[in-house]
C-alpha cells in the first residue's frame, strides 16, 4: 500500500477503516479475475484512497471514505450510471444520489455486493464500448447493401 493511502487510513475513524480494509482487498481480488483491467491503480483522490483500472478505457475510479452522516462509503463518478446499476443489485444498501453506496457501519459487508458492484466500475467503459461496438456492427450490417 502506498505511503499516502496509508496515512489516509489511519486518519479515519479505526472501525470504518478496518471496513474499508476490506473494501480495498475486495477490489484487488475483483481486478485480478479480470485480465482487462491490467491490475489497479492505488492512489489519493480528494484525499480519499481511489481505485481504477492500470488500463485506461476500461472502468472507472472507486474511491473508499466516509460521508458525510458519518457512513463508510464507497464513491464513483456522479457523471456515471453506476449507482443505478448498484441499486439493482444492492437495493437493500443506502445510496446517497449519483455518487455514493453507503456501508453499514456495523455487522456484515455485504461482501457479495461489493464484488459485483466494484467489477461493475472497473469494467463500465468496457461494457459501454462492446455494447456500442456491437449496435455499430448490427447497424452496419442492416445497411449492408
Amino acid at each position: 500500500m502506498p505511503a499516502e493511502v496509508a496515512a489516509a487510513f489511519s486518519n479515519l475513524p479505526t472501525a470504518a477503516a478496518d471496513r474499508l480494509i476490506v473494501v480495498r482487498r475486495i477490489a484487488f481480488t475483483v481486478a485480478a479475475k479480470i485480465p482487462q483491467t491490467g491490475g489497479l491503480h492505488e492512489y489519493l483522490a480528494w484525499g480519499q484512497p481511489a481505485y481504477r483500472p492500470v488500463h485506461d478505457g476500461v472502468g472507472t475510479a472507486v474511491r473508499l471514505g466516509i460521508h458525510g452522516n458519518g457512513s463508510p462509503a464507497m464513491f464513483v463518478h456522479c457523471g456515471t450510471s453506476l449507482l443505478a446499476e448498484f441499486r439493482q443489485v444492492a437495493g437493500h444498501l443506502e445510496f446517497d444520489g449519483r455518487r455514493a453506496v453507503l456501508l453499514p457501519a456495523e455487522g456484515p459487508l455485504p461482501e457479495n455486493e461489493l464484488h459485483v458492484m466494484i467489477e461493475h466500475a472497473f469494467t463500465s467503459k468496457y461494457r459501454k464500448n462492446r455494447w456500442v461496438s456491437s449496435k455499430y456492427v448490427e447497424v452496419g450490417d442492416c445497411n449492408a447493401r
